[in-house]
């Protein structure tokens, strides 16, 4: 059934951030099909009344391990490759579990799309997807099967396999050698299809992806000297990167600047965990932002509740971000930075209808969110009384 929300304050976060006061939103077979103040719409479309509300883009975290890590029982934890450190053919979409909590945690935070796949244990982990967080199958919810691949630096790796298996990598050295012989061995192949690779070789076929541009390599790193690695590995190979987390991205502002690359920022609202998160700081957006660097602010989830990403952006403005930007940050941006834009992030003709309603300004501290709709249907609804 088509709808028409009527009276909301819609903050559209396009790229002038229009405001409409008291508007209308039209949704027709799923998509945003009109938008403005005192619509005409067709008989028989249903009529939502918002008098009062404030309507913004389904919200978007663009770093999760939603419905494949474990919580609560064991038995759930798919995100990380144990068995070695190389896993480059693990994939997202036969680990993630569709029924699991905290696609339902997530509408319950009006997030509505999430990107989501291997954790940090191995140098190369595998591949991430990115899909709604209801609605449908696995294939009608992705909007990205193979949206990166991901890799980390630093602590995890080591600890993992150095420490507790006591194999390789014991050090940052090793870590960073196991991802760049991944390059070097897919090189002498990139200009070959999958197809013409043998069994032998079909685990370079990420790296080659990755070499041809199809795919950015995401880049665990929190310490500045492994953001310096993963800065000199992609331009050694010529990759796209996307730096995840960044903890002390702050202290390398020139040098992303530089490189020319996108970052995902995050959690800054938990403890540090480890030793190389203790320069965590929600300043972080704001740095960044007066550095013209583009940024999305994630949950990690299950590290940050996903329920609580607009927390996470909110934040960052105590800490000097822009409201509008913050709101981008887990809106547009995001959308942007994944390569999604076409069809999330914004309020404007087109797009999904994938939308948060909430009770005011969603960074209000008494603010509740109402409901969510992805592709126009409610996925959560809530009396805020």
């Amino acid at each position: 059934m088509n709808t028409v929300f009527r009276g909301a304050d819609l903050y559209t976060v396009d790229a002038d951030f229009t405001v409409i006061q008291s508007g209308d939103l039209y949704v027709a077979n799923g998509k945003i099909s009109a938008i403005g103040r005192h619509l005409n719409v067709p008989a028989g479309t249903k009529e939502v009344e918002a008098k009062g509300m404030v309507m913004t883009p389904g919200l978007i975290d663009i770093h999760t391990h939603v419905g494949i890590w474990a919580e609560v029982t064991e038995d759930v934890n798919d995100a990380n490759e144990y068995s070695e450190p190389f896993t480059p053919l693990m994939e997202a979409t036969d680990g993630i579990h569709l029924d699991h909590f905290s696609f339902q945690d997530a509408v319950r935070g009006g997030v509505t799309t999430v990107q989501t796949g291997a954790g940090s244990a191995n140098p190369i982990g595998g591949i991430w997807s990115i899909l709604k967080t209801a609605g449908g199958t696995l294939e009608e919810r992705l909007l990205i099967k193979r949206s990166g691949l991901k890799g980390a630096l630093g602590e995890n790796p080591k600890n993992v396999f150095g420490q507790t298996y006591r194999k390789k990598p014991f050090t940052r050295m090793a870590v960073a050698s196991i991802i760049r012989n991944g390059f070097l061995k897919a090189l002498p192949y990139r200009h070959l299809a999958k197809e013409e690779l043998s069994v032998d070789f079909q685990e370079l076929w990420p790296f080659i992806e990755v070499l041809n541009g199809s795919m950015p390599l995401r880049l665990h790193c929190h310490r500045a000297d492994d953001i310096a690695t993963a800065l000199r590995i992609a331009d050694e190979f010529g990759v796209k990167l996307h730096l995840e987390h960044a903890t002390e991205g702050y202290m390398m502002i020139d040098a992303i600047q530089k490189a020319g690359v996108a970052v995902t920022l995050g959690p800054f609202m938990m403890s540090a965990s480890k030793y190389e998160l203790r320069n965590s700081t929600p300043k972080s957006p704001a740095l960044m932002d007066e550095a013209g660097i583009p940024f999305a602010i994630m949950t990690d989830h299950p590290f940050t509740p996903i329920q609580y990403l607009s927390v996470c952006a909110a934040e960052a403005v105590k800490y000097g971000l822009s409201s509008e930007t913050a709101l981008a940050s887990i809106t547009r941006t995001a959308a942007e930075l994944a390569g999604i834009s076409n069809r999330v992030g914004s309020l404007e003709v087109g797009k999904d209808a994938d939308l948060a309603v909430w009770t005011g300004h969603p960074f209000a501290t008494k603010t509740k969110l109402c409901a969510t709709y992805i592709n126009g249907s409610c996925a959560y609804h809530s009396n805020p009384q």
